[in-house]
């Protein structure tokens, strides 16, 4: 695991073993941590190597904002449980999803026992760091109930978590496809032709591969609803005649299940 700069005082490191984006934001006062690993041992290692970032500019590591509570995001946050860690107010909700629980009886952690955000978000939050301003939004339910944008204004650069994977959109029991979407297009209209987006995985994106990614995420939801208006079962959505769709099949079907369980809880 290596920090690189990407552009002044924003670093990423990636975890290779689950292709998690880790980004450190060095101000000339202070350090923040965007994410916190997948294990206690990545988050060891990741509060070793931000330390010593910190420690050569002269200043200390002092917050851990978190894009969302899934595991690969959150499961490291026993290192840093001296620092203020921050979150939507939703994030220990989710820390309960489904995908979390498997991945804690797996890696033997222990939900309980992580260490909660001391500083919550409801909408709208503001750190300054020395000359870096991060600016912290949750702007809806999307990938999740508690996913937070923090944008960069001085380097136009833009840590949105899972918001945006290249790859293909991941759903679960707390992802709102309606909500990601209209979430995507207010990001759309936030950032610039000259903005890095730095996603939850995968390398960084620009304005146009974020329209893409909205495109497809829109398709399935269009698509879903209207199949849904017609009475289509779930189970035959994908096969409608007529419909094309923008991954794989068992995405797309994951993005058809979650599309109708929300459908279904407004009837």
């Amino acid at each position: 695991m290596l920090f690189r700069e990407l552009r002044p005082g924003v670093f990423l490191a990636n975890l290779e073993a689950e292709n998690v984006n880790i980004v450190a934001l060095l101000g000339s006062q202070c350090a923040a941590l965007v994410d916190a690993g997948a294990s206690p041992e990545q988050g060891l290692a990741l509060r070793s190597q931000v330390d010593d970032l910190a420690d050569a500019r002269g200043i200390r590591l002092g917050e851990v904002m978190l894009t969302h509570a899934h595991w690969d995001h959150s499961f490291g946050l026993n290192a840093f449980a001296d620092l203020s860690i921050i979150a939507q107010e939703q994030w220990a909700e989710d820390l309960n999803c489904a995908e979390d629980r498997e991945a804690a009886g797996r890696l033997g952690v222990d939900l309980a026992a992580l260490p909660q955000p001391q500083s919550l978000i409801a909408l709208i939050g503001l750190r300054q760091l020395g000359g870096l301003t991060v600016e912290i939004a949750h702007l809806g339910p999307a990938h999740s109930r508690c996913d937070l944008i923090m944008a960069i204004p001085e380097q136009s650069t833009f840590i949105v978590g899972d918001l945006v994977e290249m790859a293909g959109p991941q759903f679960d029991e707390t992802s709102s496809i309606e909500g990601w979407v209209k979430t995507l297009d207010a990001l759309y209209s936030m950032v610039h032709d000259d903005s890095l987006i730095i996603p939850g995985h995968g390398p960084a994106l620009n304005r146009a591969e974020l329209a893409h990614f909205r495109s497809g995420l829109a398709a399935i939801w269009d698509q879903s609803e209207w199949v849904f208006r017609q009475g289509v079962a779930q189970d035959d959505a994908y096969d409608h005649d007529g419909l094309e769709w923008p991954w794989d099949r068992s995405t797309v079907e994951a993005g058809i299940a979650a599309s109708y369980r929300e459908l279904r809880a407004r009837v």
